[in-house]
């Protein structure tokens, strides 16, 4: 008998990682591990249909709190022009209540992040 692991998924807010992560996270649950995946409310309507084992990965979904700089409703890389990512990556540091909570609620064995300003 083999012991599950249960993982949380962070990755930065682009498409082009989330993909990867979601990828990862279905080769994960193929294995009967637990992954709890936590994106901005939007991107989890877009990502929803990649996600193989629904049993066993679930998202959780962040307020993009609104930021000087970044345009209303943003919550991805590819809301925004290259120039402003630096606005979204201060976003993504506004979410740290709300993962935090994620994560002391869930107490994943293991985080998996890519980015962090």
């Amino acid at each position: 008998m083999s012991t599950k692991l249960h993982v949380a998924m962070f990755p930065w807010f682009a498409f082009g990682h989330f993909i990867p992560y979601l990828h990862l996270s279905n080769k994960l649950a193929e294995r009967g591990h637990g992954v709890s995946f936590i994106v901005p409310r939007g991107a989890q309507s877009k990502l929803q249909h990649l996600n193989h084992y629904p049993n066993l990965i679930n998202f959780y979904p962040l307020l993009i709190p609104q930021v000087d700089g970044l345009p209303l409703g943003a919550e991805t890389a590819s809301d925004v022009p290259l120039p402003l990512h630096m606005h979204l990556a201060i976003a993504l540091d506004q979410t740290q209540h709300q993962v935090e909570t994620i994560l002391t609620t869930l107490k994943p064995g293991f985080i998996f992040f890519d980015f962090s300003h």
